[in-house]
């Protein structure tokens, strides 16, 4: 014993008192009845993969019994894999010698945990067995195994392991110290029975229940001949914890023989190996907490201990009287081992999970802090040029967003993280993201959400939505939406949406993250895999079709009966679904119907999806039906009130469907009258959606398991649309929308690996973890500088000032009824105010011959265009959203609005008739002479 262990002896006394009733070793609680063993029958068991870790040349005959072992089973186990630890030689010679043996290197830290870790994650079977290289299995050891998972609730099994002592068993060796050896040991039950852990080199996991806790800790355990352990009782710890209603069950008729070598049976070894168990159940005690790492260590001194002495001391008994130093010796190093390993922190790993978890319980409410600086500062809107609100939102803001995804990925990382951690940032991303622009603009944003106010007050005027107003006539074949906005705003006592209307981003982008965590589930048993996903989505949803919309609404809707459908599909680990409940069906059937009468492409993207992921046959049973019940719906709504819409707009459909090439191009290449700063934007969002897609693509390709989800059948549904329709332009940006619940949790299962544990190796591969560590809050970094141009790159074109929105009020006000609206577009609030009544010409929409002639001779061409038909009261509206956004995407020729309004200046047939400081009124009287001033 060193000076260091005598210097810590007298500091680590009281310790040691403390906790002497808290031994070392794998114990158990309580026994039940034996039930007879499973026979070799059909294969209805779940499938099966066996684990073998290996690390030297120096057990190659012992590996290749192990092998053999589970070859020969009377139940072939589904697949065996051999994973090499960082010995490249060992690893070739396997793949020669093991034919039908998937022979993989250790792709984490060195050590046992990390072997293990890595057999779990590139495991096809439910259940994950794990077999020492130095241990071989009795012919039954599978079905024993496997009978037990008969029962759901049964999380792992263990089974009984025999030493086989090269050299005999020595004398003094007492049987209740054969954990040492790791091998059972006197104490454990005899019979199946309820467990706390079990011993590792004979286990077996629910592969899903592993993943889920996040894998073994690799700063557990050996490495090399380093005689440390207890990572087995630390994830059997954390498995139990995360079930509380499941079991571990130890099963001592699935045996496996373990070869002890002459090496440790010397009393040398047997006193280290204690002194190290000690060490390991410490930091297991920190880890989990001293109650539960100590639970079954109570029991093993207060009975098997006491009882292994006094058969030692009574004369004629089982155990010769030489166990009994043995005995005391082994309970004095384990417990001289737990006390130092109390007392010695690992000070730079503590110190670096002290600030990582600081940095994941701080960021949150600092960058909220920065966010709510931010507000109170105030942002000079007016300046906003090109680049919208991400030129004029200050260093505040930016560095709040950047602590928000550190602290996120800090929070990734800390294995305490809590879900309230988790949900805090989700919900505080879409606080900066879509409640900064409630918070700073005075007005409702953005003119297609003024647009559905507008339908929605004519509903609530009339009763009736029209179906001869032009473009807005969908609306009335649609019109779900609408009815129950209607519904509440009546019943609240509104007068009209638009008091409520400016929230809906904030409100819809909450409401999804919670069908997004019930799809994600179904995904991946990971919770920081789950919540990463739902992150991540956020990080990537620039879209925008998140404002008062039916598309908005229906798409929640369409999240909400694919997460409801994705979560009955069987999965690995889990029983075939039964028939669904009453209320789950009524719940779908209303989503879906609500669907169908609000929005016409979102039916279409539900039913591919369906059909989609109805391919896989053990899909069907619950797919299906649903597919068929949402085609019907659709069907029926589109042959009967949807019919004069589709058959009016049929030729158009029919024509989309023979220029796949345009559809695809639409929206996507279209850049040519935009200004340098929208091109920007455009590339950013589109470098975005490449990432997003690529990075679930990769994620499919290096993660299995994914494949066996209805992951990959969500990213390609939405796909085949976009050659099938250009859909105005917006098709491709639709099937990224469609596609991002999807393909946000691929992206975040590529960055996110559940099993993503510290390293411990050193040179390159040390370097290199850490370079991988630190990409994944770059990555996240880089993507929030995308969605932040992408998103808010427009906002100088979807921001109305008070004054605009007070020159629009007026004309909708003022306007009689059967007047003629014209504006250079229809970007400004009240543009569709009792649209019923009024015509409208959008200069932006004219016919580029038009549109030049109203360059050249503006008073003439307003009289063209404005002309025809018998006389009525004609306005004309010009404000600077339409200015911001005609030059922003060259809807006009440049200089257009500029030279319009010098033109009409001085007209007497032009006069103004309401000005403020953003926005100007004409009323446009018949003209008096040609070209008369």
């Amino acid at each position: 014993m060193n000076a260091l262990r005598f210097r810590l002896l007298g500091a680590g006394l009281l310790q040691a008192v403390r906790f002497v009733l808290g031994m070392l070793c794998s114990g158990a609680s309580t026994t039940v009845g034996v039930q007879q063993a499973p026979t070799a029958a059909a294969r209805t068991e779940p499938s099966l993969t066996v684990v073998i870790c290996a690390y030297t040349l120096a057990r190659w005959w012992q590996l290749l019994d192990a092998v053999r072992s589970v070859q020969l089973q009377h139940y072939p186990a589904d697949e065996i894999l051999l994973v090499v630890d960082h010995c490249p030689e060992l690893a070739r010679r396997a793949e020669r010698a093991l034919p039908g043996v998937r022979v993989l290197p250790n792709a984490e830290a060195q050590g046992l945990s990390g072997g293990r870790n890595t057999g779990v994650a590139a495991a096809h079977g439910d259940i994950v067995a794990f077999l020492d290289d130095d241990a071989a299995a009795d012919p039954d050891w599978t079905a024993r195994l496997l009978t037990a998972y008969h029962d759901p609730r049964v999380l792992g099994v263990g089974g009984l392991v025999r030493p086989l002592w090269e050299t005999g068993r020595p004398a003094w060796f007492p049987r209740e110290f054969d954990w040492v050896v790791g091998c059972s040991y006197q104490g454990l039950p005899e019979r199946r029975a309820p467990v706390r852990n079990f011993i590792g080199a004979n286990m077996s996991f629910r592969r899903a229940e592993v993943l889920a806790a996040g894998g073994f800790r690799t700063d557990l355990g050996r490495i090399g001949t380093r005689p440390l352990g207890c990572e087995e009782t630390e994830l059997c710890l954390r498995v139990a914890a995360r079930n509380p209603g499941g079991k571990l069950l130890y099963e001592p008729a699935a045996a496996v023989r373990h070869h002890v070598p002459a090496a440790r049976t010397t009393r040398a070894y047997f006193r280290a190996r204690c002194y190290a168990e000690g060490l390991s159940k410490a930091a297991v005690a920190r880890h989990a907490g001293a109650g539960p790492a100590l639970a079954s260590e109570r029991t093993y001194l207060r009975h098997t201990l006491p009882a292994a002495v006094a058969d030692g001391l009574r004369p004629g008994g089982e155990a010769p009287p030489r166990t009994v130093p043995a005995l005391v010796s082994g309970v004095t190093a384990t417990v001289l081992g737990y006390a130092v390993g109390r007392l010695r922190r690992p000070v730079e790993r503590t110190r670096g999970q002290a600030a990582l978890r600081a940095l994941a319980v701080l960021a949150l409410p600092a960058a909220l802090l920065l966010w709510l600086c931010t507000l109170l500062r105030g942002v000079d809107l007016g300046a906003m040029g090109d680049l919208g609100l991400v030129q004029v939102l200050p260093v505040t803001y930016w560095t709040g967003l950047v602590l928000l995804a550190l602290g996120f990925c800090a929070a990734l990382a800390d294995r305490h993280s809590r879900t309230w951690q988790y949900t805090g940032y989700v919900l505080a991303l879409i606080t900066f993201l879509h409640a900064t622009p409630l918070a700073l603009y005075p007005e409702l944003r953005y003119s297609w959400a003024w647009k559905h106010v507008a339908v929605t007050d004519v509903l609530l005027d009339t009763g009736t939505l029209p179906t001869a107003a032009g473009r807005l006539a969908v609306y009335a074949h649609w019109p779900g939406f609408f009815w129950l906005n209607d519904l509440f705003v009546t019943h609240i006592g509104l007068t009209s949406p638009g008091s409520y209307a400016s929230w809906f981003p904030l409100l819809i982008n909450a409401a999804l993250v919670v069908p997004l965590l019930m799809l994600y589930r179904t995904f991946s048993r990971s919770r920081r895999l789950i919540w990463g996903g739902a992150f991540l989505f956020f990080s990537c949803s620039w879209v925008g079709q998140d404002y008062f919309s039916p598309q908005a609404f229906a798409f929640l809707l369409y999240v909400c009966v694919i997460a409801a459908v994705a979560h009955r599909l069987p999965r690995p680990g889990r029983p075939r679904p039964g028939r669904p409940s009453l209320g789950w069906a009524v719940l779908v059937l209303l989503a879906i119907a609500t669907i169908v009468v609000s929005h016409p492409l979102t039916p279409v993207m539900l039913i591919g999806s369906l059909l989609l992921l109805s391919l896989p046959r053990r899909n069907r049973r619950v797919v299906l039906p649903v597919a068929l019940v949402a085609l019907a719906l659709a069907t029926a709504w589109d042959a009967t009130a949807a019919r004069p819409f589709i058959e009016a707009n049929l030729h158009d459909l029919i024509g989309g469907l023979t220029t796949p090439e345009s559809n695809a191009g639409s929206g996507l290449l279209g850049l040519s009258g935009a200004t340098s700063g929208q091109v920007m934007v455009a590339w950013a969002d589109r470098i975005l959606s490449a990432v997003v897609f690529l990075f679930a693509g990769l994620a499919v390709l290096v993660r299995p398991s994914l494949r066996r989800t209805a992951l990959p059948w969500l990213a390609v549904a939405p796909l085949p649309w976009a050659v099938a329709n250009s859909y105005g332009g917006e098709m491709i940006f639709r099937v990224y929308l469609f596609a991002l619940p999807a393909t946000a949790f691929g992206a975040a299962a590529l960055l996110l690996p559940p099993l993503l544990t510290p390293s411990r190796g050193r040179g390159l591969r040390r370097a290199l973890r850490r370079v991988r560590a630190a990409a994944v809050p770059l990555v996240l970094v880089a993507l929030f500088g995308a969605l932040s141009l992408a998103y808010f790159g427009k906002e100088n074109v979807n921001y109305f000032t008070a004054s605009e929105t007070s020159a629009a009020k007026w004309l909708a006000t003022h306007a009689p009824e059967g007047s003629l609206i014209v504006g250079a577009s229809d970007n400004f609030p009240y543009a569709y105010h009792d649209y019923e009544y009024h015509d409208r010409i959008w200069l932006s929409e004219a016919a580029p011959g038009d549109q030049w002639q109203v360059r050249r001779d503006p008073a003439a061409e307003l009289h063209v265009l404005t002309g025809s038909g018998p006389p009525r009261p004609a306005y004309l509206i010009l404000n600077r959203a339409q200015e911001a956004q005609v030059t922003a995407t060259g809807a006009l020729p440049p200089g257009t609005l500029a030279h319009l309004r010098s033109a009409l200046a001085h007209r007497s047939d032009y006069p103004v008739i309401h000005r403020t400081a953003d926005a100007v009124v004409y009323r446009i009287l018949p003209e008096r002479t040609p070209g008369g001033s």
